[in-house]
């Protein structure tokens, strides 16, 4: 028995589960910059509804850019700061969706998806609150 080794299906249980543990902060991270991508997009093309709409993606992307002052004030230092900070916050979040997900004794992406939208949904709410409270605050609404 000491001899013999772990063998792992492809496209099995536990093949699936070390996917989603070694995946889902990457996954998370992915769908954010993508994100930040169309909104990047949106914010080029002419058009106050585009733009409306890019820089929502773009706030949803990037969550930490009230941390930072941003759009209050800018420059590249502070834009890199919430980019990196940002990043690195979806990919906690979707490790931690992750850690969650292969408790279960089938894990796989629905599993992960299951955790991650919560905890997604609270970030994004919480990104777009303090948004409208800035604008409050600011004066533009």
């Amino acid at each position: 028995m000491a001899g013999k080794s772990r063998r792992v299906v492809p496209d099995g249980i536990v093949a699936h589960r070390n996917a989603v543990r070694r995946r889902g902060g990457l996954i998370a991270t992915a769908l954010a910059f993508g994100l930040l991508v169309v909104g990047l997009v949106l914010l080029a093309l002419p058009g106050s509804l585009t733009g409306l709409l890019g820089f929502v993606l773009t706030f949803i992307a990037l969550p930490t850019m009230p941390l930072f002052g941003i759009p209050a004030s800018g420059g590249f230092t502070l834009y890199a700061l919430s980019f990196i900070s940002s990043m690195l916050l979806w990919w906690i979040i979707g490790h931690y969706a992750s850690l969650r997900a292969i408790r279960e004794v089938i894990a796989s992406w629905p599993e992960w998806r299951r955790e991650f939208r919560p905890l997604a949904i609270g970030l994004v709410l919480g990104s777009l609150v303090s948004l409208a409270l800035a604008a409050l605050v600011l004066g533009a609404l």
